[in-house]
């Protein structure tokens, strides 16, 4: 008999707990297992809180997605200070899960944020914060430094990054 401690891709009751999840929330959270940090979050919400019931859930996966993003503008904005010299702002929106949105909503400017995975969610925030400023502020950032064009947040093998389309080329990693 062994005494280690079972993880989360063997235990069942786990595995049981997220298709109830997934059922009630309509998102599957096993397509995120492959990343550390979402089978970390998931894992430790398990370990402390039990099989909780989705409307339980809902809340702290909300606030999960609502932390990154916030960060993620963050550091954008530090990003875009540094290049522009502008202090800015980018609204973040954030509404509780709710019988129509179970996982809550989360907008960054006007762009929908539904990532689960911190990769995920640094693109879909930094679309946001990019369409915002462009729209509201008329200002077209991060620029590509060799072709003078808007790069696209994308996600790649390495993480989060801004991705130029004229040349296909990483311009730079995106906070995550």
């Amino acid at each position: 008999m062994s005494t280690e401690p079972i993880s989360a891709a063997d235990d069942p009751a786990f595995r049981a707990w997220l298709r109830v999840l997934s059922d009630e929330l309509d998102t599957d959270l096993a397509d995120y297992l492959d990343s550390p940090e979402v089978l970390g979050f998931l894992w430790a919400t398990f370990t402390r809180n039990g099989a909780t019931p989705a409307a339980r859930f809902a809340p702290l996966l909300c606030t999960h997605r609502r932390v990154l993003a916030d960060r993620t503008v963050a550091a954008l904005l530090a990003q875009v200070r540094r290049d522009t010299g502008r202090a800015l702002d980018v609204p973040v929106f954030c509404e509780p899960p709710s019988g129509r949105e179970p996982t809550g909503r989360l907008a960054v400017g006007n762009e929908r944020v539904r990532g689960v995975d911190p990769v995920d969610i640094s693109v879909e925030t930094a679309e946001g914060v990019q369409c915002f400023l462009a729209d509201r502020d008329h200002l077209v950032w991060p620029l590509c430094p060799d072709h003078g064009v808007a790069p696209h947040a994308t996600r790649t093998p390495a993480g989060a990054a801004w991705f130029c389309s004229v040349t296909s080329h990483v311009v730079g990693l995106l906070p995550s």
